[in-house]
C-alpha cells in the first residue's frame, strides 16, 4: 500500500513539474496566441491561464491574457479575472491596461443606471438581497388590536408603491408567519427612551436575520405603536417611514446622500427621526440603485446558489476594498454628524472599523453606542459585536464574558455558536 502511495505521489509530482515547466509555459502561450489571432478570444483563455500557471510573471502571457479578457463577453468569471489582473501586485503593462479596461467595463455595465448611490447602499463588504427567483416575496403583517387600522393599510400602500415603481419587485401578503420573507411587527415604545426630556428614536427599524451559512432567512420590519407621548403616528408618518424601511428590506442597507431620494437619512428639527413634511416618493436614483443591487452577485441571500453567469462582480462595480471602506467610513461619519444621539450610527461605524482591522476604534464606537442604546435589541447587537471585537483582538476572556452577557439579552444561533467556540478555545 505504501509503495502504491509513493508511486502516486511521484506521478503527481512529475505532472506538477510538467505544468510548471518552461516547456508548458511556452506550449500553452503559443497555443493561446494562435487562438487569439483567429479571434477565438474565449477559447484562448484556458491556455493563457495554463501558461501563467507555469510562468506567472511572463509579460507577454499576462498582456495578451488581458487583451483576450477585454474582448470576451463580460460574464461574471471574466469580470472577476479582469478585476484581479487590474489589482495585480505585478505592476506592468498588463495590469495598467487591465485597470483601464476595468473602468471602461464598469461604465458599460452601469450604463443607464449610473446615477445611483450603490456605494452607500451596500452593508460593508456584504451584498445582501433576495434571490430574484424568490419573488414575489411573502409579507406577513402581525395582527394586533393595539394600533389604528390605518397603520396596516398604509404599510401595504407603501409595499404597493415599490412594486408599481419597478418591473421585478413584487409582494404577496401571507397569514403564515413561518413562510414569510418579510415580517412586519409592532411593539411598545420603551419607557426609558427619553433622556433628560429629550426623546431620540426611530419610528421603525429593519433587521436582517442571517444564519452562520450567510443565508438570509428573513427581514424583520418593526414599528413602534406610538410615540413617547403615547400618541399614534399620523398616516403620513407611517407611510413615509414604511416606504423608507421597505427599501432596507429589499437590500438597500445603507442610505442615499441626496435628500430627494426616499432612502435618504433625513434630518429635521424635531427631537426624533421621522418623515413629517410632505409625502415621500421613490426617486429615479432609488430605482437605479435597486436595479444595480440586484445585478451584483450577492454574498448574502436566501439561497446558496453560485453567482449567475450574467451577474456583476461586486469589486468591479464598487472598487477596491480600501476605496470602498473609505467611502463607507465617510458615509457613517456623516450619519453620526446628523444623528449624534442614535446608537445605530455608532454600531454601523464600528463594523467599518472592524473591516479595516482598527479594533480599538471599533471598541470606542461600540461603547459610545452602548451609552446611547435604548432598546434590548440594540443592546444585544452591541454586546454581540463587542464580543466579536474582543475575539478579533485575541482577548478571549473578555470576549467570553461579553458573549455571555449578550446571551442574557437574546439567545440565538450566532451568539450560541460564538460561546461554543470560545469555550473550546478555553479548553
Amino acid at each position: 500500500m505504501r509503495k502504491i502511495l509513493l508511486v502516486i505521489l511521484f506521478i503527481v509530482l512529475i505532472v506538477a513539474l510538467l505544468y510548471k515547466s518552461p516547456f508548458s509555459a511556452m506550449y500553452n502561450y503559443n497555443k493561446a496566441k494562435d487562438l487569439y489571432k483567429l479571434g477565438k478570444y474565449e477559447q484562448s483563455l484556458p491556455y493563457f491561464e495554463k501558461a501563467l500557471f507555469a510562468s506567472p510573471k511572463d509579460e507577454l502571457s499576462r498582456f495578451y491574457y488581458v487583451l483576450a479578457l477585454s474582448k470576451t463577453p463580460p460574464t461574471y468569471r471574466i469580470q472577476k479575472r479582469l478585476y484581479e489582473m487590474s489589482e495585480s501586485k505585478i505592476q506592468d503593462e498588463a495590469s495598467k491596461y487591465a485597470k483601464a479596461q476595468a473602468v471602461s467595463l464598469r461604465f458599460k455595465l452601469t450604463e443607464g443606471i449610473n446615477n445611483n448611490y450603490i456605494d452607500n447602499a451596500v452593508s460593508g463588504k456584504d451584498i445582501i438581497r433576495w434571490d430574484l427567483k424568490s419573488f414575489p416575496l411573502k409579507v406577513y403583517i402581525e395582527p394586533t388590536n393595539d394600533i389604528p387600522p390605518f397603520y396596516t393599510k398604509t404599510i401595504l400602500k407603501a409595499f404597493a408603491m415599490w412594486q408599481n415603481k419597478t418591473n421585478f419587485i413584487s409582494f404577496n401578503q401571507t397569514k403564515n408567519e413561518q413562510e414569510a420573507n418579510i415580517t412586519v411587527k409592532f411593539k411598545d415604545i420603551p419607557k426609558d427612551i427619553c433622556k433628560n426630556s429629550i426623546c431620540t428614536y426611530t419610528i421603525a427599524n429593519t433587521t436582517p436575520e442571517i444564519n452562520n451559512d450567510k443565508i438570509l432567512k428573513k427581514m424583520v420590519l418593526t414599528f413602534y405603536k406610538t410615540n413617547p407621548y403615547n400618541k399614534s403616528f399620523t398616516e403620513q408618518e407611517i407611510f413615509n417611514t414604511a416606504i423608507h424601511e421597505i427599501g432596507h428590506t429589499l437590500g438597500i442597507m445603507g442610505h442615499s446622500d441626496n435628500p430627494d431620494d426616499v432612502m435618504f437619512a433625513m434630518k429635521d428639527n424635531t427631537d426624533y427621526r421621522t418623515f413629517k413634511t410632505g409625502v415621500n416618493a421613490i426617486s429615479a436614483r432609488d430605482i437605479k440603485t435597486l436595479v444595480l443591487l440586484y445585478r451584483i452577485a450577492a454574498n448574502i441571500t436566501d439561497t446558496n446558489a453560485l453567482p449567475a453567469k450574467n451577474s456583476y462582480y461586486a469589486p468591479l462595480i464598487l472598487g477596491s476594498n480600501d476605496v470602498r471602506l473609505q467611502k463607507k467610513l465617510q458615509e457613517n461619519l456623516n450619519y453620526i454628524k446628523n444623528y449624534p444621539k442614535l446608537a445605530s450610527g455608532y454600531i454601523n461605524i464600528s463594523g467599518v472599523y472592524t473591516e479595516m482591522g482598527d479594533f480599538d476604534n471599533a471598541l470606542i464606537s461600540l461603547n459610545k453606542a452602548k451609552e446611547l442604546s435604548v432598546t434590548q435589541e440594540e443592546q444585544y447587537i452591541i454586546e454581540y459585536n463587542l464580543a466579536i471585537t474582543y475575539y478579533n483582538k485575541q482577548d478571549y476572556q473578555k470576549a467570553y464574558e461579553t458573549a455571555l452577557k449578550a446571551r442574557t439579552l437574546k439567545s440565538d444561533e450566532n451568539i450560541n455558536d460564538l460561546i461554543t467556540e470560545l469555550e473550546e478555545l478555553k479548553k
